[in-house]
């Protein structure tokens, strides 16, 4: 639990997840906006990118407490963006498994202001 609280500080496996999340949203995104919402690609697709954007997020969230937050409040904070993270994980795991995809979402987005 206190590797999830300090991501940013929870040593070399976690940036190498971090890392590596970089490369996993170059291929996801594109993958999940180009292929069509019902196929298997794009449920693959929005599930990886559902864990992708959120191990993403929270830890790059952490790295911001850490430069920008006084010291005194960071753990409060590290707390809320812990369970911000779950929120996001369990939003986003659920838009991709049971409504149109997170693709399909951005489409339907850019479809209302066009």
């Amino acid at each position: 639990m206190n590797k999830l609280l300090f991501a940013d500080s929870a040593g070399p496996s976690f940036q190498k997840i971090y890392g590596t999340s970089h490369f996993a949203l170059a291929a996801l995104v594109p993958a999940s906006l180009v292929s069509p919402p019902e196929g298997a690609i794009a449920k693959v697709a929005d599930v990886g990118l559902a864990a992708a954007l959120t191990v993403h997020n929270h830890i790059a969230l952490n790295y911001v407490i850490s430069d920008y937050v006084p010291r005194g409040i960071q753990v409060p904070v590290r707390a809320g963006v812990l369970g911000l993270s779950v929120l996001t994980a369990v939003g986003l795991t659920k838009l991709a498994l049971g409504g149109p995809g997170i693709g399909g979402a951005v489409k339907e987005l850019w479809k209302a202001k066009a």
